[in-house]
């Protein structure tokens, strides 16, 4: 029993508050479990996040990560703006902010994340669409950062939108909060597919299979590749890439990699 209170090679399921934490072999499934309020986020639910994704990230068994919502109508529909809720009231002793504490736990795990989003994707639910390495919607999602119109900006979320959006639908998303649909998302790279609800499942399971037949070595590798060089240089990029592969060279999952290709069968992962 590892200390998330889940097996590493069993599966299981329990509630981090509003959380909904299930483990099924080797993939982790994170559901924000407030339908009742579109599944907006609180500090609570931010931070718990950010616990489970660390955890996540130190459990070298896992092989994805599938970030969804509750219920058939929103995935996230942003923060929650009932007085005593949201997580915008100011408090001047808090160095770091939960949304932002979420952010580095996501850019510093290591596991694919898989975005199911099963309906209206707004605000701070933006901010967790930009946190996944790939996702896939329901055909009647909805994608906004309507904070214009209730008098802020999305400032945090951009950090992880705006390599996403091409520039100038972000400045019109932003800065008048129209929302765009699920395939105008798709038509300007935010999706890697748009289904039916009723085939949404089997599409999110099909992509967990594609990585469960990858190396699990080569991905954890290659994700935290692709993170250290975002703000590198172009010379800084060559010399850390020349010395990674260097290095992937060298493991079990490379070597039986190849093996397998040569004796054209199935590989056999060491997951070292």
């Amino acid at each position: 029993m590892n200390e998330d209170g889940c097996a590493s090679d069993k599966d299981c399921s329990r509630a981090n508050g509003d959380l909904l934490v299930a483990r099924e072999g080797s993939i982790l499934r994170l559901t924000l479990n407030r339908p009742q309020r579109r599944n907006a986020l609180t500090d609570a639910v931010l931070l718990g996040l950010r616990d489970e994704l660390a955890a996540a990230s130190r459990d070298t068994t896992l092989r994805a990560i599938i970030l969804t919502g509750a219920g058939d109508k929103a995935f996230c529909a942003g923060a929650d703006l009932t007085p005593g809720d949201t997580p915008f009231q100011p408090d001047f002793a808090r160095l770091t902010l939960p949304m932002a504490d979420l952010m580095r736990a996501a850019h510093d795990c290591h596991i694919p994340i898989i975005g199911r989003i099963n309906g209206v994707c707004m605000a701070g639910g933006m901010g967790l669409f930009g946190l996944c390495d790939m996702a896939i919607a329901v055909d009647d999602a909805r994608f906004g950062m309507p904070e214009v119109k209730v008098g802020i900006f999305p400032m945090q979320i951009l950090i992880v939108l705006r390599d996403l959006i091409p520039a100038r639908f972000l400045n019109e998303m932003c800065m008048t909060g129209k929302p765009i649909d699920a395939a105008t998302a798709f038509s300007i790279g935010l999706l890697n597919k748009v289904v039916p609800a009723a085939q949404l499942d089997a599409a999110v399971d099909s992509l967990v299979q594609d990585l469960l037949a990858a190396s699990p070595m080569a991905n954890r590798r290659g994700k935290y590749a692709l993170r250290a060089v975002e703000a590198m240089a172009f010379p800084e990029r060559v010399a850390f890439t020349e010395t990674a592969i260097s290095a992937m060279i060298q493991t079990q999952d490379a070597r039986e990699g190849l093996a397998a290709f040569n004796e054209k069968r199935p590989p056999q992962w060491k997951n070292r």
